[in-house]
């Protein structure tokens, strides 16, 4: 016969106490613990991103060349009317379209060159700056340009173009520099831009020209990224190429 079971042992219940102790303390030690972890993490970042820019490899390294030129003949393969110099061309002059958005802090500006997916990053982006006071000051150009990735399978195919800048880049709030300087500088920037693998180049140019590849009227676009004319979805890289994604250098 089995007898009543009695009370846990002392070291059972001090046990169980513990950890019904414990999980009251996790939030709050993790509450503490958040501050001191973002302070490393900044400090790591700016540490990594020093010594990238000391040896002049704060971009992702560049592909071979020679896969560069492979996945290039892949998208000349399926698309006659693509060129190279002209998406460059067009891309820089993208480049302009968004740096003139962030200096005016309007980022409407460059809504009909972004992904749907960088737009809304680039709206949250400006709206911080603006809340804190920060405004980007400096002219600069494209000087130069070259394709150090691309890349292509069945669902669509990328390019990262490499503009090299060369002008002033700085941000001031209350008039403090807080980050660049002025003064003419060089420096890159890698511009990724995306299209569907089954998307061809525009006979009369596409987004990155500033024209609807649907209809081939002026790209005006709605906040949902159609054509204001022909109501087709044009930046979400389905009919030509969109800036995908911006890198840039380590100021």
């Amino acid at each position: 016969m089995l007898s009543p079971a009695g009370p846990p042992p002392p070291s059972e219940r001090t046990g169980c106490l513990g950890v019904l102790w414990l999980l009251v303390k996790m939030p709050f030690m993790i509450l503490r613990a958040v501050p001191h972890t973002g302070a490393l993490l900044r400090r790591e970042a700016a540490t990594d991103s020093g010594r990238r820019a000391r040896t002049w490899e704060e971009l992702t390294p560049a592909d071979h060349q020679a896969a560069v030129a492979a996945a290039l003949d892949e998208v000349r393969s399926h698309d006659a009317g693509f060129d190279l110099a002209a998406t460059t061309r067009a891309v820089a002059g993208a480049r302009r379209v968004v740096d003139q958005a962030r200096q005016a802090g309007d980022a409407s500006v460059a809504r009909p060159v972004l992904s749907d997916g960088l737009w809304r990053v680039f709206v949250l982006l400006l709206d911080e700056r603006a809340a804190h006071g920060v405004v980007r000051l400096g002219t600069s150009a494209v000087v130069g340009a070259d394709v150090v990735a691309a890349a292509r399978d069945q669902l669509a195919e990328q390019l990262r173009i490499r503009l090299a800048c060369r002008g002033e880049r700085y941000e001031v709030a209350d008039g403090v520099v807080l980050r660049g300087q002025p003064g003419r500088k060089d420096w890159s920037e890698d511009w990724i831009i995306r299209r569907s693998a089954d998307a061809a180049t525009p006979a009369r140019g596409g987004v990155l020209s500033g024209l609807c590849p649907q209809c081939g009227a002026p790209l005006q676009v709605d906040e949902d990224g159609s054509c204001a004319y022909c109501r087709a979805l044009v930046l979400s890289g389905g009919r030509d190429w969109v800036v995908w994604s911006i890198e840039e250098a380590p100021w």
